[in-house]
């Protein structure tokens, strides 16, 4: 199997064409940070990547991971003839993008089909149809938290006068924290009214749902065969800035995340919404989609109580969320512990001096194919580099 990075799926898919340029600040995130599907791959897949001077960083790696899968640039993919391809997001931009290799270098690579439900299963609305279903299986869920979708500047306007709660905006087609708007108590000011005049020029439509005083960021991961069957794969906790955009992850065992997430919010309540998602997930995903789903929540607190959030959005894509599970159970000692985050500096040699620094603060350890404990990048670090991801460990006891 051929894994390949293409973020920013979501505005692909709303896009609709496969000829879909993605803004600049993508393409260099997706061309610096091509190897990370390499860290949820297996041993005998490939990941394909943009540079042969970044197949030395694969080299170095496998000398501490062995269970590596191969890095492979453009011209290798004859090798793999009649491979399957796993996209990170699947996407008609995507899957042009690999036709157009098949053609020229007269391949057979197998490739995901496009299928129009596809389009409506990775916007907010299908998210929001979910959460509703929940709700009316598991009735202890706050039917307030249930977003409303406006399809113009006056319904927004109406909702705010009469709203107990301070309200959030949502772009239908955004993830990981971009998209957002928080919304003022009263009258829009003419710069949200600009905002939301784009988003729904663009898109037709914004989310508009209740602000939380939220306590915790998790998702659930599940993986779907597209025949029906889909699997739990794990939690994963993260963080998200004031603005509500990702951060990082938390790495440790799944036994310590579900620790943590069970000092707030009781196991038997996370065992019902995980239940409750397989079968929804599984009939309106896992029929027709084979890939990851990532499904975020949140802990709130309410009136002196915890409570859940059990379907922000549903990423139909693998994310940082399954890499972060991947990562801690295949390549981190027993024990340890940190942290995977992905950062931007947006000067020259910024993210290489950074990168240089944290090697020599803290060193990385390795022990029977896994890290102990240090800094360690897990895509390459140049001079040139505007993005990094990588992972911080802390040793704990053993």
């Amino acid at each position: 199997m051929i894994h390949f990075f293409n973020p920013g799926h979501e505005t692909a898919v709303q896009n609709a064409s496969p000829y879909y340029m993605a803004p600049a600040n993508v393409a260099t995130l997706q061309h610096e940070l091509a190897f990370l599907p390499a860290w949820y791959a297996s041993k005998n897949d490939a990941v394909l990547i943009y540079s042969r001077y970044d197949k030395d960083f694969f080299y170095y790696l496998s000398d501490f991971f062995p269970s590596l899968p191969e890095a492979i640039v453009e011209d290798e993919l004859p090798d793999f003839d009649l491979s399957d391809v796993c996209l990170w997001g699947i996407s008609p931009q995507a899957i042009h993008f690999f036709e157009t290799l098949n053609k020229k270098y007269g391949l057979n690579l197998r490739l995901p089909d496009w299928q129009d439900a596809y389009t409506y299963l990775n916007s907010r609305q299908a998210a929001k149809d979910c959460l509703s279903e929940l709700q009316r299986l598991l009735p202890e869920i706050d039917d307030t938290i249930i977003p409303r979708f406006c399809n113009d500047l006056d319904e927004i306007e109406n909702l705010l006068a009469v709203s107990p709660y301070r309200l959030l905006a949502k772009a239908p087609y955004s993830s990981s924290g971009r998209g957002l708007l928080w919304l003022p108590t009263d009258i829009l000011p003419r710069s949200e009214r600009q905002i939301l005049h784009g988003i729904l020029k663009r898109q037709g439509a914004v989310s508009i749902e209740r602000v939380l005083n939220k306590q915790l960021d998790f998702a659930m991961e599940f993986m779907c065969d597209g025949k029906g069957g889909i699997a739990f794969e794990g939690y994963s906790l993260f963080s998200t800035n004031e603005k509500g955009a990702y951060m990082g992850n938390f790495l440790s065992s799944q036994q310590t995340i579900e620790g943590i997430l069970t000092s707030k919010i009781d196991l038997s309540v996370l065992e019902s919404v995980k239940n409750c998602l397989l079968k929804i997930l599984s009939t309106r995903y896992a029929c027709n989609y084979k890939g990851c789903i990532g499904v975020d929540m949140m802990i709130y607190e309410d009136n002196d109580k915890y409570c859940i959030h059990p379907c922000l959005e549903i990423n139909m894509r693998y994310n940082m969320g399954y890499l972060s599970l991947c990562f801690a159970k295949r390549f981190m000692n027993e024990g340890s512990s940190g942290y995977y985050q992905t950062d931007f500096s947006p000067t020259d040699g910024m993210a290489y001096s950074i990168h240089r620094q944290m090697l020599e603060k803290h060193p990385a350890r390795f022990r029977d194919g896994k890290i102990v404990s240090g800094y360690l990048p897990l895509c390459p670090v140049t001079e040139n580099s505007h993005y990094r991801a990588y992972v911080l460990i802390d040793e704990g006891s053993e």
